[in-house]
């Protein structure tokens, strides 16, 4: 049986601005590829308002530690009221989006993901139980770690990208 252990949940990055969806994704994406990440679109929406565009996109990136460990991020992006504008930078004009941008991360540790263990007798259930409190919760609080710090690395970088199309185009 699979045992979630929560590192975040339910940190949430607002930002309202000029941003363009695609580079936005693709940070993101850039961010955990580097880091090894494997990539899981769960949801994907896209449709127009009479306010603007309208984004909701749910992805999950995992990585497998080891036989028993699997970190797993996931990601709630939400666009709201996303047009296309024209702005003029240093004499050339230049399309961008602008927006109301919100994402929501959680992080866990997912341990027993491959059950080499079976759960249907009480004293498997009954050693597991016991190992993941006593014996191995040094390796699992570090991997907790783990995965705060990924996911905090994570926000960085996307809040780094948001702010600086603040200072490029807004003038």
């Amino acid at each position: 049986m699979v045992e979630l252990h929560h590192a975040v949940f339910g940190e949430t990055l607002e930002f309202e601005g000029l941003f363009t969806v695609k580079d936005l994704f693709k940070t993101i994406d850039q961010y955990f590829r580097f880091k090894r990440f494997d990539k899981k679109i769960v949801f994907d929406e896209e449709f127009d308002t009479e306010e603007g565009k309208y984004f909701h996109l749910k992805t999950q990136y995992y990585k497998k530690v080891d036989a028993y460990v699997r970190l797993e991020t996931r990601f709630w992006i939400y666009v709201y009221n996303y047009k296309i504008i024209e702005k003029e930078v240093e004499g050339e004009k230049v399309r961008i989006g602008q927006g109301k941008a919100s994402i929501k991360f959680d992080a866990f540790l997912q341990t027993g993901y491959i059950n080499t263990m079976p759960d249907n007798k009480p004293f498997y259930f009954l050693f597991r139980i016991l190992y993941e409190q006593y014996f191995a919760k040094p390796y699992i609080d570090y991997w907790k770690n783990v995965a705060i710090h990924v996911t905090n690395e994570a926000k960085t970088e996307i809040s780094s990208y948001l702010n600086l199309n603040k200072f490029l185009y807004e003038k």
